[in-house]
């Protein structure tokens, strides 16, 4: 006999693909027997609480209706990642008899059914003081074994992540001293290019760049900081850095060869000192201050 469970999907972002957990959850209730009635819950953080979730809501009422007591999640923070929210949860699934299965997170997934197993255990075999006493017990445990598994997963993803950046900063580095990486230049690195007096971006050092975005930051990320319209800004760029402006354009070299793509090189180094080039600059450089 085939089991029905929901698959609760949730993504925070809208440009996010929910098929990477559906893959997972589908493989996974295969191999349980479980025919999975798929709901996805997208642009929602995952501390929001989940019974404010429109889509997980819609998941309760389609369980209650229907007699399904199994909801199974890509893994518990898919459902549920701040402690405020974890007692409310365990109740209401505990009060109904039932299951909830993390594909990813087996440990939990064990420990959150056991206390159900256990409140379906003393159901009419003891008065309500004593299983009131016995699931604030294991609710509490519970908890703190929840809380517990997300400071260690959030500790080793960041671990993670920094490793990779590392790895990947360090490999960045060899290619661009080796040659084999373009780092296209930035409105930075040309005015760094006509305020040192250099002939090419391979001559700029760190510090060149490094002086040059003090400068802007100085001239047009500061006032932009202190409330000036950052239009107003573009506009003071266009007069103040003229000179970069038109060195740009002496360095558009187009070769016989070349002329028929006259009309693209031309929009290339127009990009570089475009609006929406300059606006880039400024909140990236805010961001980082």
């Amino acid at each position: 006999m085939v089991t029905t469970a929901v698959a609760y999907i949730r993504v925070s972002q809208e440009d996010e693909n929910p098929d990477n957990q559906w893959f997972v959850i589908r493989e996974y209730c295969g191999r349980r027997g479980l025919n999975c009635i798929r709901l996805d819950e997208v642009g929602v953080s995952r501390v929001e609480d989940p019974f404010q979730r429109p889509v997980f809501l819609t998941a309760l009422r389609i369980m209650e209706a229907n007699n399904i007591s199994i909801m199974v999640a890509e893994s518990i923070d898919r459902v549920c990642a701040d402690p405020e929210h974890y007692e409310k949860l365990i109740r209401y699934f505990a009060e109904r008899g039932w299951r909830l299965e993390f594909v990813r997170d087996t440990d939990i997934s064990e420990a959150f059914n056991r206390v159900i197993e256990i409140f379906e255990r003393l159901k009419g075999s003891t008065d309500s003081a004593v299983m009131s006493v016995v699931l604030e017990s294991q609710i509490k445990s519970l908890k703190d074994m929840i809380q517990l598994y997300h400071k260690l997963k959030v500790a080793v993803a960041r671990e993670y992540v920094e490793d990779v950046r590392r790895k990947v900063k360090r490999v960045i580095e060899r290619l661009r001293a080796e040659g084999k990486i373009y780092t296209k230049p930035t409105i930075i690195h040309w005015i760094a290019l006509y305020r040192t007096g250099k002939k090419s971006f391979s001559e700029l050092t760190k510090s060149d760049v490094e002086e040059a975005e003090k400068y802007f930051f100085e001239k047009y990320v500061k006032p932009y900081k202190e409330g000036v319209p950052i239009r107003r800004l573009w506009r003071r760029f266009l007069e103040i850095e003229r000179p970069v402006i038109d060195m740009i354009a002496r360095h558009r070299i187009v070769s016989s060869e070349l002329s028929k793509k006259l009309g693209k090189e031309v929009r290339r180094q127009e990009l570089q000192t475009s609006y929406l080039a300059f606006y880039r600059v400024v909140k990236k450089l805010s961001l980082r201050a």
